[in-house]
């Protein structure tokens, strides 16, 4: 696990004892406020709101994330997760291990992820933690819809979440595009 993160944190920082770094990404969708620790990216969350005064956003670690991304994004989804460290009850982190497995431009519904995971009558609480994911892009709760299709809501607002289900359908997209 420590080497793709060690290839992040080497690019990002001069010195390797820094157990976090947090940082902007900037992307279509908005800013991504980042935040990585030795054992993994613990959040990538939209900023709502955007205070011009106090932007941290570095394009180097823009530069430095985006060549890493290229390496998680052709992993399989249990290599990806050694690479994840976000915080949640062990219910919460079996769902979004799970949405690691929904390849981009499909969509799986609450209930679906609720049989994946050998809890058919838990649909809600799947869908309690999705609404915790606080790793944005990287674990796809945007792929996750209601049973009649429709998007249903999204942490970070159901427009954001509409048009990455469109874009992701586009043919040919991959993971890293989503952050350029």
């Amino acid at each position: 696990m420590a080497s793709l993160n060690d290839n992040l944190f080497t690019i990002l920082m001069n010195d390797l004892n820094t157990l976090e770094f947090s940082g902007v990404l900037h992307t279509r969708w908005g800013r991504l406020k980042i935040i990585i620790r030795s054992n993994g990216i613990e959040a990538m969350n939209f900023e709502m709101d955007i205070d011009s005064e106090h932007d941290d956003y570095d394009s180097a670690f823009q530069r430095a994330f985006l060549i890493w991304l290229r390496t998680f994004e052709h992993m399989s989804p249990t290599k990806q997760w050694n690479y994840l460290a976000p915080r949640g009850s062990d219910f919460q982190r079996l769902i979004w291990r799970t949405l690691l497995e929904i390849p981009i431009g499909e969509q799986c519904s609450y209930q679906q992820i609720a049989n994946r995971v050998g809890q058919p009558g838990a649909s809600r609480a799947v869908g309690s933690a999705i609404a915790a994911n606080s790793i944005a892009l990287l674990i796809p709760c945007h792929r996750v819809v209601l049973s009649t299709g429709s998007p249903g809501n999204y942490r970070w607002g159901a427009e954001r979440k509409r048009a990455l289900i469109e874009t992701e359908q586009l043919r040919n997209i991959t993971l890293h595009q989503l952050f350029e």
